[in-house]
């Protein structure tokens, strides 16, 4: 067994969260939103008989529905939640989707379009949060019976979203219901999921749910893995999230939400262990306690038929309390008060206008001691048990700002631009960033839509790279200019094809420096091209699903030095395959079918021996092999018995395929062997509704 923990940077609580998690991680790897940004809407009128309906014009400012963007992709809950292989969390399936790639069996985190699964931001309903995977990435936070739609972003997105040159994950949740009293009871073989909802009164509903793993409960004490050595116990985590609605009158809705979720893995390492000889400092008690909660009320109004506005305030605190070994004792504590308001207002005929603020008040309690190593991803060669140790002990107040304005023109019935201004104003760093966004929709035919996005981003720089003492605090963001052109074509029977290039260039990247510990001399692009075939399920057809293609490239570059390699996650072919065949009422089957290059890594050439008699290993180029091929195919059918009670049943990698995902060398590092993924697992769930 393999207890791993994938750094997941959260957003947008900008700054030093990241650094607990990015320090276990290296520790423990190393060592071996609001909902959718809605559109305006009137209400709609009763629809007109075929002979007087008029021609439609490019969604235009006046119309409901979804709007064709450039690297934008909209699905709904329901379908994520059926994909094979994902357990019935909707949010692990996002893997299946273009320009996403699959870091590893065990992580759901994605990684979008040449940059890492912590340069993402995440919403629900309309709340920016960090916090959305347990266990780094193993499953989501968020219950499966309450996710309606997500929006995600790959890339140039519009200048109403957080600074991050990934993606943008923006799930909406469904309402409570408001007819009679009700819930669900989900378990599968990793945990359980309760859902209670239902009405106070006629203007009043609420609904809470939890998640709760139940490894412990098989995983009595502590176990020796057998491969490594490592003594372990099992992991455990929970989360809830809980909102009461109050519809005050028809124009006016207030929301109480109360989220959170927490973490906690344990283990050991002995000294006679491989990675106990490889790094001493690891030796000894290992553990990770995370815990996140926010609380936040939104307000939804409509002020009149063209001005509507939301506004949420909310609290948001964490704890964070690990240890590695001798390497790092760490202790982070966060309050954050944000707030985010947003204004839309119809102000012509074709003209709508968006206008908000994010803005974010936080205050961290630091407690680090820790062997300072200065890992990058532009030096393999990171040595744990070889860094010098450094304490820090700091109370920070950091106050951060997002403004932004966007324009959505309707040029003609068949043209609309979009054209966004973003700020950010960064109180820790004392740093300014106005970056334009831009879009384009043209629908050239009927049914053929060509669409454009532009755009500049940032992101925060890495945590520890910018605390006193222990980074640089004059660091600059990373910036990226990204651009994204697609086609959208509508086919009949409930079938879409929508295929587009891209291209990011980053720069700025942190690495080490002797003098001032990290500078911005770290750059890199990626391009690609990706098709995305989806067949709906409409008109009784039994068959639903889609194929993604994915082709691509991603790279760094050293500025100072010159070195040029490919991104860790450069996965130039990706493919995935998604189905399922509604048989009758009781009987639905599904399955996926997943392909990608393997993940590049940097191989040890040989060994040396240091001063104090360690043997060390000697790093080829960086990143320069690749992994094998992975692929796996995953079986999936769900059994309805009753409008209450249902089953599903799962087999994960149904043909057993060995996927490699690393290799771990001996203590002499004359040897290795292969890390592999999940081999034919059986996966079963039941949700009893009431």
């Amino acid at each position: 067994m393999n207890i791993k923990a994938q750094a997941e940077r959260p957003r947008p609580l900008h700054t030093l969260k990241p650094l607990l998690l990015g320090l276990l991680a290296a520790y423990q790897l190393g060592a071996a939103g609001l909902a959718r940004a809605e559109d305006l809407k009137p209400e709609e009128a009763p629809p007109k008989p075929a002979a007087e309906q008029k021609p439609e014009k490019l969604a235009p400012v006046s119309v409901t529905g979804s709007r064709v963007q450039a690297g934008r992709l909209q699905i709904s809950g329901e379908e994520l939640s059926k994909v094979a292989g994902a357990g019935g969390d909707p949010v692990r399936a996002l893997q299946s989707l273009p320009g996403v790639v699959a870091t590893s069996d065990g992580n759901a985190a994605p990684a979008i379009r040449g940059s890492r699964p912590g340069d993402n931001s995440y919403y629900i309903d309309f709340l920016p949060v960090g916090y959305v995977f347990h266990l780094g990435g193993f499953v989501s936070t968020v219950h499966s019976d309450l996710v309606q739609q997500f929006d995600l972003y790959t890339g140039a997105f519009g200048p109403e979203y957080d600074d991050v040159h990934g993606g943008i994950v923006d799930v909406q949740l469904r309402k409570p219901r408001s007819d009679k009293f009700g819930g669900a009871i989900n378990t599968s073989l990793t945990g359980a999921e309760l859902l209670l909802e239902g009405p106070v009164n006629d203007k009043q509903s609420f609904y809470f749910a939890a998640k709760r793993s139940y490894f412990d409960l098989f995983i009595r004490g502590k176990k020796t893995d057998e491969d490594s050595g490592l003594i372990y116990a099992a992991p455990k985590y929970h989360d809830y999230q809980g909102r009461y609605l109050w519809k005050l009158n028809p124009d006016n809705e207030l929301s109480f939400y109360a989220l959170g979720a927490a973490d906690q893995i344990s283990y050991s390492v002995p000294a006679d262990t491989r990675l106990g000889q490889q790094q001493p400092a690891l030796v000894g008690d290992s553990s990770a306690r995370y815990g996140s909660n926010t609380q936040a009320l939104v307000w939804d109004s409509r002020i009149s038929p063209q001005i509507s506005n939301k506004l949420a305030l909310g609290h948001w605190s964490s704890s964070n309390r690990s240890k590695a070994g001798l390497a790092a004792d760490v202790d982070i504590k966060t309050e954050n008060l944000f707030l985010r308001e947003q204004l839309r207002l119809r102000v012509a005929e074709d003209h709508e206008l968006t206008l908000g603020t994010i803005l974010f008040s936080q205050k961290y309690k630091l407690g680090l001691d820790m062997l300072d190593a200065r890992c990058t991803e532009f030096d393999p060669s990171c040595d744990i048990s070889g860094g010098q140790r450094v304490k820090l002990q700091e109370n920070l107040s950091v106050n951060y700002a997002n403004l932004y304005a966007k324009d959505r023109w309707q040029i003609s019935s068949d043209l609309a631009a979009t054209v966004g201004l973003h700020l950010t104003r960064d109180g820790y760093l004392k740093q300014n960033y106005v970056e334009p966004r831009l879009g384009l929709e043209w629908r050239a035919l009927k049914n053929t839509t060509l669409t454009l996005a532009l755009g500049k981003h940032n992101e925060f720089p890495d945590g520890a790279q910018v605390l006193p003492g222990i980074g640089n605090p004059k660091l600059e963001h990373v910036r990226a200019r990204a651009a994204v052109l697609g086609v959208n074509q509508r086919l009949d029977e409930g079938w879409s094809v929508k295929a587009e290039a891209y291209v990011k260039k980053l720069t700025g990247f942190g690495i080490s420096d002797p003098t001032l510990n990290y500078i911005n001399g770290g750059s890199g692009d990626a391009s690609g091209l990706e098709l995305f075939v989806k067949k709906d399920a409409i008109n009784n057809s039994k068959f639903s699903g889609w194929a993604s293609v994915s082709l691509s490239r991603a790279q760094r570059k050293n500025d100072l030095s010159g070195q040029q390699f490919r991104f860790e996650y450069d996965q130039p072919v990706v493919v995935n395959l998604v189905g399922s065949y509604k048989h009758s009422e009781r009987w639905q089957f599904g399955a996926k079918w997943s392909y990608h290059s393997g993940n590049r890594y940097t191989p040890v050439l040989g060994s040396r021996t240091d001063a104090n008699g360690r043997i060390l290993p000697v790093y080829g180029d960086i990143n320069s092999e690749r992994l094998p091929d992975y692929h796996r195919l995953d079986l999936r059918a769900d059994w309805t018995v009753s409008p209450r009670l249902s089953y599903f049943f799962e087999l994960i990698n149904a043909y057993g395929h060995e996927n490699v995902e690393g290799y771990q060398y001996s203590a002499d590092y004359k040897t290795r062997k292969k890390e592999v993924g999940f081999g034919a697992m059986p996966n079963v769930g039941l949700s009893y509704k009431f």
